[in-house]
């Protein structure tokens, strides 16, 4: 069913994180219950519809006018009265945690400049990286002594990263050492499927440029970076333009959605914030 007790509840871009009681939809679907579905085609809902539209993080990863339109398709949908919920980064809050920090740099406090630079890159590398992870994922691995500062800023989720264990850093780079017939036997030795043989022909025949432009291209459209960003204000002049009112702020557990809390979508199972750095905004569609 893609029903809660008669109503219907959509979550958009879910990733890992749904309940089997909401219809939800995501670019890779990762169990059974998520339909494939990707931003741009709309969402496949009849006019008037659906109770409930949610999706946490994933408004930042369109263009500013494919995010325009996701949020004219959600008022769509959405039968009167009904109920859209947005979390998304907060960049007032990225700001105001960034010159908080550059304050502590100044009180020569401990672990200030790097707590600022941790700051620097949530401004930045998500928006500007060419490769999975950026500069984030370096210095997360970097075991770096503020850990308790990026936990609090992005939730448990980053725990694992923080703790990582150094791996062969030269493990992936062993085979281009072969020789070329070498490399080749041992390349095709890997090839199960016909994607495996395409990636290895293409590094083959390209040049070095044309690959590093190819590479960059796949990573664009991939959906990983950030291409706008939300404040409460911007936010909110947007969602009125379009025809929503009633637009308020909630925390990770405050909602207008019945046993919100109950569905683990923004807050965890102990009660905490999934992404703290979170902005949640709720409007209403009024007719």
């Amino acid at each position: 069913m893609s029903t809660t007790k008669q109503k219907t509840y959509l979550n958009l871009g879910c990733g890992p994180t749904y309940d089997s009681n909401w219809r939800n939809l995501d670019i890779n679907p990762v169990g059974t219950d998520v339909e494939k579905w990707e931003a741009q085609q709309g969402i496949p809902a009849s006019t008037g519809s659906v109770d409930v539209v949610y999706h946490s993080h994933l408004l930042e990863h369109l263009s500013q006018l494919d995010g325009e339109t996701l949020l004219r398709e959600s008022f769509r949908v959405l039968k009167p009265k009904g109920i859209l919920r947005i979390a998304v980064p907060d960049l007032e809050q990225i700001c105001h945690e960034y010159l908080k920090a550059l304050l502590r740099v100044d009180q020569n406090q401990e672990d200030a400049h790097l707590d600022a630079h941790w700051m620097r890159l949530e401004l930045t590398d998500q928006m500007t990286r060419d490769r999975s992870g950026g500069q984030m994922l370096d210095f997360l691995r970097s075991k770096p002594s503020n850990k308790n500062f990026i936990i609090e800023r992005c939730g448990e989720q980053v725990r694992p990263l923080l703790e990582v264990e150094d791996g062969d850093a030269n493990s992936s780079h062993k085979s281009e050492s072969l020789p070329l017939h070498l490399h080749i036997k041992q390349i095709l030795k890997k090839c199960t499927n016909i994607t495996t043989i395409k990636n290895f022909l293409t590094k083959t025949f390209l040049n070095a440029s044309d690959y590093t432009a190819l590479q960059y291209g796949r990573f664009y459209f991939s959906g990983e970076l950030h291409k706008h960003m939300y404040d409460r204000v911007s936010l909110e002049q947007l969602l009125l333009e379009i025809g929503f009112n009633q637009v308020t702020a909630k925390s990770h557990s405050s909602s207008q959605i019945p046993n919100w809390a109950s569905y683990c979508l923004d807050i965890t199972k102990n009660s905490r914030p999934r992404k703290p750095d979170s902005l949640y905004i709720e409007t209403i569609k009024s007719k």
